[in-house]
């Protein structure tokens, strides 16, 4: 687990069974390669979701709770992503 994120857990910020709730549901939707995470940086928008491939992790959905986030993901076009890298 990201130790990042299992601070977060460990802080209250995220409920444990929410969270591993969230991650068997990325790995429903896309398979080995889904991924949770969360971005620090967002207040509004923290929970995020998608998939980790090749080192990288894709988002596919963002949202203030992992509902939210999985929402997202259902309303963008297929592969997109707000933090795509630039090269």
């Amino acid at each position: 687990m990201n130790p990042r994120f299992h601070r977060m857990l460990s802080q209250g910020f995220l409920g444990q069974l929410d969270a591993e709730a969230a991650i068997a549901e990325a790995k429903r939707r896309w398979g080995p390669s889904g991924a949770v995470s969360v971005a620090d940086q967002y207040a509004n928008s923290r929970c995020l979701v998608g998939e980790l491939r090749g080192g990288r992790f894709w988002i596919l959905g963002r949202g203030s709770n992992w509902e939210a986030a999985f929402a997202d993901s259902e309303a963008r076009p297929v592969r997109a992503s707000r933090r795509r890298a630039a090269h």
